[in-house]
């Protein structure tokens, strides 16, 4: 008994020395293109001051300025600090799956690794320079790779890694960056406005003068008609509308003078979370153009079922850090909307219908019901 407990001993003491032999083994490994990392150049995201990415005659500058990132080609207007984080810390932690050696010209052209001949399709350049203008951090993006599909298998739509140009040589990375383009509305934070279900009053106008109103004590009832006064409310209509500006609709800053565009239509939007939206729409050679102004009253927040006061206090800071936000991207800046939006034509559309209107529908409704059950019951009723 003693000797057959002695030797399960011995078998545990040795799978035990085998298992911590084969993790520190591990553990002393090189990881797998640790060393072609460690070829790649490094900077902090912290130490750089502008972004400039560039394809062919297409070209992005972004500037840090008192700690703000400004986009030169629209008039050093706010870019999306997040965009660009995720670009600098993508670039600053890069990584290789391999190295490329001995890689020639038509190799590079293939690979689309040369920006010096107008009649081969360049890749994307990023250059990063500091604040003293020194070049930190050059790459040239370019082709993605497709791993090969199994047989009887439709190729892959999107690609697994992409190849890459740093000084001279050239790598396969794991990442893509299917977001750096170098166009300046890919960094611009797109036009929406929030929380539209917290409406409690919607007002339109059209040159001064208002097109329709509708008003609600709070979140939980429906909207009733304010203008015209005894109209009915139709809620489909009014939620197409807080649908379309909920989700991105001004995708680009726009360089027109504000001052050369009639804005004949409003909107506004009074919140019970306390904040006000007022949206202007002009339209001009079939384009139409949006301006918002945003203001937030935090003795206007109304209080949640239940919500005792430190956690509307709490809350109170969340929105005020909402705000901030929409302020520095969204209030008076001048957008482009979506050509899919027709937001002029949306505003324009009265969700509010009139008693007369109503009446007339409702009465011709139900001439049609009438119709309808003489031509079904009798088969002698004539049809419309």
């Amino acid at each position: 008994m003693k000797l057959k407990f002695f030797l399960l001993f011995l078998c545990y003491l040795l799978l035990t020395v085998l298992a911590v032999f084969a993790l520190l083994k591990r553990s002393h490994a090189p990881a797998a293109g640790a060393g072609m990392r460690s070829e790649i150049p490094r900077f902090r995201p912290e130490e750089i001051a502008e972004v400039k990415i560039e394809w062919r005659t297409n070209s992005v500058t972004l500037e840090k300025k008192d700690g703000n990132w400004k986009l030169a080609e629209r008039g050093m207007k706010n870019a999306s600090a997040s965009k660009v984080a995720r670009l600098l810390e993508s670039l600053s932690t890069l990584g290789a799956v391999k190295k490329l050696d001995d890689c020639g010209r038509d190799i590079l052209e293939r690979l689309r690794l040369v920006t010096d001949d107008p009649q081969i399709i360049p890749g994307i350049t990023v250059t990063l320079h500091d604040a003293a203008g020194r070049e930190k951090f050059r790459i040239i993006l370019g082709k993605g790779h497709f791993v090969k599909p199994e047989p009887g298998m439709p190729p892959a739509e999107n690609a697994e890694g992409r190849y890459v140009r740093i000084d001279d040589s050239v790598y396969l990375i794991a990442k893509v960056f299917e977001d750096c383009h170098p166009v300046p509305s890919a960094w611009v934070e797109p036009l929406r406005l929030f929380s539209l279900n917290k409406a409690l009053r919607i007002t339109a106008s059209e040159d001064g003068k208002p097109l329709w109103s509708v008003i609600r004590g709070s979140t939980a009832h429906p909207f009733t008609a304010a203008l015209p006064a005894g109209g009915k409310v139709d809620a489909g209509i009014l939620s197409k509308l807080a649908d379309l500006l909920s989700k991105p609709f001004g995708l680009d800053l726009s360089l027109e003078d504000p001052a050369k565009l009639a804005f004949a239509r409003t909107v506004r939007f009074s919140c019970a979370d306390g904040f006000d939206y007022l949206l202007r729409v002009a339209r001009q050679n079939k384009r139409e153009y949006a301006i918002v102004q945003v203001s937030f009253d935090p003795d206007k927040v109304a209080a949640l079922p239940g919500e005792n006061a430190s956690r509307l206090l709490k809350r109170k800071a969340m929105l005020q850090s909402r705000l901030n936000f929409e302020r520095r991207y969204f209030h008076d800046n001048l957008f482009l909307v979506s050509d899919q939006a027709k937001l002029y034509e949306q505003i324009g559309r009265s969700p509010v219908k009139s008693g007369a209107a109503v009446a007339g529908a409702e009465k011709t409704k139900q001439s049609h019901s009438r119709l309808s059950t003489q031509n079904t019951g009798s088969g002698k009723g004539k049809s419309l």
